[in-house]
C-alpha cells in the first residue's frame, strides 16, 4: 500500500508541474498576443494621426502671407 501511495503521489506531483508549466505557457502566449494587437492598434493609430495632420487647407501649396495693418 505504502508502495501505491508513493507512485500516487509522484503522479500528483508530476500532473501538478506539467499544468503549472502550461498554465505558464498560455499566459505568455496571451501576453504576447495581446502585446502584438496593441502594438498594430498604435501603429494604425499614428499613421491616421499623421495623415490627418498633413492635410492642407489650401489646394495649391501656396503659402499667401497677410500683411497685418
Amino acid at each position: 500500500m505504502p508502495k501505491l501511495y508513493k507512485i500516487l503521489g509522484s503522479l500528483a506531483l508530476l500532473f501538478f508541474i506539467v499544468t503549472a508549466v502550461i498554465a505558464s505557457f498560455g499566459i505568455l502566449l496571451v501576453a504576447a498576443a495581446g502585446a502584438s494587437v496593441f502594438g498594430i492598434y498604435r501603429y494604425y493609430l499614428t499613421k491616421k494621426r499623421l495623415r490627418e495632420c498633413s492635410m492642407r487647407p489650401y489646394a495649391s501649396g501656396e503659402v499667401i502671407d497677410l500683411k497685418p495693418r
